[in-house]
């Protein structure tokens, strides 16, 4: 009897361990309150070192390319790259299988100055940007007002605008900033202070309404010309640079709870053999 209940115990511990090494795999979604990429990179040197912060941010060592989604032209003198492959795309669609990207980037409407919902809002494009995330993807938001088109990935609940500050947003806040600071958060994921470009935020984060749905990595906090507490560059997650980009990595205590599921078991059977 005895034997029969150190077997179950061990037994528990193996598929405790278990359960904690097999980790969902996280993905990535970061709301982006400029149109520094979309817009302006091509003629503005601080717009452009940003935009190549993005692009190494979001792919790491990674060669896969990232996807440019969007419907404004993208050009060497627009959106460009000097740092990493990229591919444009009119719709989610074109880009056929989104797993060959490490990233997809979805451009404002026309650059500039909110989310172009028509990219997602376009058959087939909610189920495939699903089934990205599911497998560990890293979408990034051009622009975002809180649009309930990307609720299936934000899960706002419809009323992501009202938290929202700045051009298009519920609240009020400078259409037009240059005030946002990089974070530390920010500086390990690749980004440092960008000059002021004389027109860069133009939205900004309510951190005490997005934290709860998981987005609690600040990389820029929103300058004075916002409310405070409020975010310019907003993830729930880390970029490529920071160290995201994959399933979650076990725990020492979880690979050592692991082990002693393994060695006892293994030694629980070697004992009841020699019985």
């Amino acid at each position: 009897m005895r034997s029969k209940i150190v077997f179950l115990l061990l037994t528990v511990v193996f598929a405790v361990g278990m359960s904690l090494l097999v980790q969902p795999v996280q993905a990535t979604i970061i709301l982006e309150g400029s149109d520094a990429i979309g817009f302006h990179s091509g003629g503005n040197a601080a717009a452009t070192a940003y935009r190549d912060q993005v692009w190494l941010a979001l792919s790491g060592a990674d060669s896969r390319p990232i996807a440019i989604i969007g419907h404004q032209p993208v050009s060497a003198g627009t959106i460009g790259t000097s740092t990493h492959p990229i591919t444009a795309f009119e719709t989610v669609a074109a880009a056929g299988s989104l797993s060959d990207f490490v990233a997809l980037y979805f451009l404002a409407g026309g650059g500039c100055c909110v989310e172009d919902d028509t990219l997602i809002t376009a058959p087939g494009a909610q189920a495939a940007v699903s089934a990205y995330l599911a497998g560990g993807g890293t979408v990034m938001i051009e622009n975002y007002i809180g649009g309930a088109a990307w609720d299936f990935a934000v899960g706002a609940g419809g009323v992501g605008n009202a938290h929202v500050a700045g051009y298009e947003g519920g609240l009020p806040g400078a259409g037009c900033s240059d005030n946002e600071r990089v974070t530390a958060d920010g500086i390990a994921n690749g980004f440092t202070q960008p000059s002021a470009m004389g027109c860069w935020t133009h939205q900004a984060y309510d951190t005490a309404f997005f934290g709860p749905l998981g987005f609690t990595h600040t990389f820029f906090d929103a300058g004075v010309d916002y409310p405070a507490g409020f975010s310019s560059l907003l993830s729930n997650g880390f970029t490529e640079t920071g160290g995201g980009g994959g399933g979650a990595v076990p725990e020492p205590s979880t690979l050592l709870l692991l082990g002693m599921g393994l060695t006892g078991l293994g030694g629980f059977t070697f004992a009841r053999r020699r019985r």
